[in-house]
């Protein structure tokens, strides 16, 4: 099975970097839930021809994020602003060292 929330941020990443038809059919299916029958009738294409399209989708917008990493990258931002988050509400100035090492690894990856 595959996993929706992976590949609409694949889609929202990557996305723009597929073929225009390739695009429209990834996010056929992502973003507007279409079935393969669905997408096979409205892009005039065989039932197999749309799954083998998403396999290859999939596949290329993967090997981007492998080689780029760049939703690893936000995932990590994320987890660091909420630290500080929670660093900077509890205890005043007493975690001031702690909220420096987090900026520094957030601004380190980046």
């Amino acid at each position: 099975m595959k996993d929706i929330a992976t590949d609409a941020l694949l889609c929202d990443f990557y996305g723009d970097l597929l073929k225009d038809h390739q695009r429209e059919i990834f996010e056929a299916s992502v973003m507007d839930d279409m079935s393969l029958s669905e997408i096979a009738q409205n892009f005039n294409m065989t039932r197999q021809a749309a799954s083998d399209m998403l396999s290859r989708c999939r596949s290329k917008l993967l090997s981007f994020e492998d080689k780029l990493g760049l939703i690893k990258k936000t995932e990590s931002i994320k987890e660091g602003l909420g630290e500080i988050k929670t660093l900077s509400d509890s205890n005043g100035g007493a975690n001031d060292t702690r909220i420096i090492e987090i900026a520094d690894r957030i601004l380190g990856g980046l």
